[in-house]
């Protein structure tokens, strides 16, 4: 396949670290927002242009791919939640070129003039083929109600962080995105969202549009209580610091997740597609 953008399946080794003291970031300290971009895990479907187009050699539908380096992942990945924020993302519509346009907030004008045009419902209303259409904007883009979960990367023993890497929920993902939040939030002790530690993978599911993939998110261990970080350890202290940093990175404004990765297509929408709106999604 010349041509093609090589990809491989990411390193599964655990990840050396080294101590590099007062050294440390040192030529790195002036950097802003425009310096770093943090990559999306996607899930690879039948129509993905990586899958149809076969730009990422051995790409099949369910795999989960580094929006950036383009590494298929290897499957659990673990993952420790950081930071998470919700947003409506104007997109311009895939038939007419897609790309981002801009990113409003859930009670912004744009949006919820659109909700109450829907009578105050958050789950978009069906066209004439049945099938769910997105909100629009006055200039006529796709609105996508969006949650965004900023983690770290880990290594398979969850030892040691390999990269910053964001979650995209909207769609048919918002359930899977309710259900971990609240699985989290209410957990005895009220541990912090990076004291958690997690298995992503793929599912397959099915809608009235079709048949597609999902995330499928789980704790590391049996339960989530036994996933926890232990905040008397060394290592787990160590964990929560470099979750906390990141957290405060994030929430600084120094770290966004890479919308220009994600190309002309709304890779989140989970269905098969731009438009297909599962019925339990909890909009």
């Amino acid at each position: 396949m010349a041509g093609k953008a090589v990809a491989k399946k990411a390193n599964t080794d655990v990840a050396i670290t080294h101590d590099y003291g007062e050294m440390s970031h040192a030529g790195l300290d002036d950097m802003t927002i425009n310096d770093l971009s943090i990559p999306f895990i996607n899930i690879m479907q039948t129509n993905s242009p990586e899958v149809e187009d076969e730009l990422i050699p051995g790409v099949k539908p369910g795999d989960l791919v580094n929006s950036v380096t383009k590494e298929i992942l290897t499957m659990p990945v673990v993952l420790i939640p950081v930071f998470k924020e919700a947003a409506v993302v104007e997109w311009v519509p895939r038939l007419k070129g897609g790309g981002i346009v801009d990113r409003h907030e859930l009670d912004s004008e744009v949006f919820t003039s659109q909700v109450a045009a829907n009578g105050g419902s958050r789950i978009p209303p069906k066209g004439a083929d049945g099938k769910r259409i997105s909100f629009k904007s006055p200039a006529g883009n796709d609105l996508v109600e969006t949650y965004y979960v900023y983690c770290l990367l880990m290594d398979p023993t969850c030892t040691e962080p390999e990269g910053y890497v964001v979650l995209s929920f909207s769609s048919t993902k918002i359930k899977i995105h309710k259900d971990w939040m609240t699985s989290m939030y209410t957990q005895k002790g009220r541990p912090p969202i990076f004291a958690n530690r997690c298995h992503l993978s793929t599912q397959r599911q099915k809608n009235e549009a079709g048949t597609f993939y999902n995330y499928k998110i789980a704790p590391m261990e049996d339960t989530w209580r036994a996933s926890l970080i232990d905040p008397s350890t060394d290592e787990g202290q160590a964990l929560l610091k470099e979750a906390q940093e990141f957290a405060k990175m994030i929430d600084d404004g120094l770290a966004r997740p890479d919308l220009d990765s994600l190309g002309g297509t709304v890779e989140a929408t989970g269905g098969p597609t731009s438009d297909s709106i599962d019925e339990d999604a909890p909009f």
